[in-house]
């Protein structure tokens, strides 16, 4: 596993945990239970979305940068 890849998988686990404590105060203050199926889906769909994401504009960048040193 390259360097990129397990940087995208740690930005992919953090934001996806940070999103789903997010949800889950919001349930918090809405008056929901806390369900743990429901933060570990917030969790795990968001963060696999966020480092797909972050993959992209990371390889468009580096591509930018390629073209313009030629």
């Amino acid at each position: 596993m390259n360097l990129q890849t397990k940087q995208l998988l740690i930005y992919g686990v953090i934001s996806g945990i940070i999103f789903a404590v997010m949800m889950a105060g919001f349930d918090y203050f809405s008056g929901e239970e806390f369900s743990g199926f429901k933060f570990l889906i917030h969790a795990s769909l968001f963060g696999f979305f966020m480092a797909i994401t972050d993959r992209y504009v990371l390889n468009k960048k580096g591509k930018k940068e390629n073209t313009e040193r030629e």
